[in-house]
């Protein structure tokens, strides 16, 4: 679902406050400065993933460090909604001006159709056994909510699946929907160092040419076309191949499952 923004989990689970304290700072939206709200703060053990994934607690335990109506409350009930396919129950959680942005998309999802679209293809995807399973989810100010996750199909982790997103919530009387969400997803093309050789290059052509870079940054229209002409015909191509490569896999993996199961029937015969 995603091929940018990689960075972003590893700066932020890297920092110090996060790696080496029970607790964790909030979490200041809009990017202004952290404040430290101590009875906002939460103990990592009780939100850490264990055994069992935390988006499979039933909803009847809802005091596992939150109360109901808190923001990580509510996001465990949007990646519990997925995983049971209750395209209903996601209706009710996003708000009607949602703004769903997946990095792996070129463009946002606006409003509640859009991204319940999204959400409902993402659920026919996923099938019957495919789970969201929540690693790690940090409850800051201001009604907002990170969360570090992964993909487990019979709860085995599927690769390349672990994401994190971010999300903003507003209140509808006294229940929480979602109003923002930003997705980021493990990339399956790894390209290392070259990425950051080609990074270079390009503010290396930033600084040369810095009025015509502005121009360039200021109109996105440009950038969009740029990608469709250039990028999107030689990316598109290596998606469709990895697409296909994974469904012959997961069809020849059925495949030996069945033949596997068949010989255990006939030796218990």
């Amino acid at each position: 679902m995603a091929f940018s923004g990689q960075l972003l989990p590893h700066i932020l689970w890297s920092k110090p406050e996060f790696r080496h304290s029970r607790s964790i700072l909030p979490l200041k939206a809009n990017y202004e400065p952290v404040k430290i709200l101590s009875q906002r703060k939460l103990d990592i053990q009780s939100i850490k993933r264990k055994s069992n994934c935390l988006v499979t607690f039933s909803m009847s335990h809802p005091d596992n460090g939150t109360s109901p109506s808190s923001p990580s409350e509510t996001i465990k009930k949007f990646y519990s909604s997925i995983n049971n396919n209750d395209l209903n129950q996601l209706a009710l959680l996003i708000s009607e001006d949602c703004f769903f942005d997946d990095f792996s998309y070129t463009r946002p999802f606006k409003g509640r159709k859009e991204a319940l679209k999204l959400l409902e293809k993402l659920t026919t995807c996923m099938g019957k056994n495919t789970k969201f399973c929540i690693e790690q989810i940090y409850e800051g100010v201001d009604l907002t909510t990170v969360v570090n996750w992964h993909l487990e199909w019979k709860k085995k982790q599927v690769p390349f699946t672990r994401g994190c997103s971010c999300y903003e919530l507003s209140r509808d009387g006294e229940q929480l929907i979602i109003k923002k969400a930003q997705v980021i997803i493990e990339s399956p093309i790894k390209p290392g160092s070259f990425a950051l050789d080609v990074f270079q290059t390009v503010i290396s052509v930033f600084d040369t040419f810095p009025e015509a870079s502005r121009l360039f940054l200021m109109n996105p229209q440009v950038v969009q076309t740029i990608y469709d002409m250039a990028l999107k015909p030689s990316i598109g191509p290596i998606i469709a191949w990895y697409r296909k490569l994974w469904s012959i896999t997961v069809t020849v993996l059925t495949l030996i499952y069945k033949l596997f199961l068949y010989i255990i029937e006939m030796f218990h015969k």
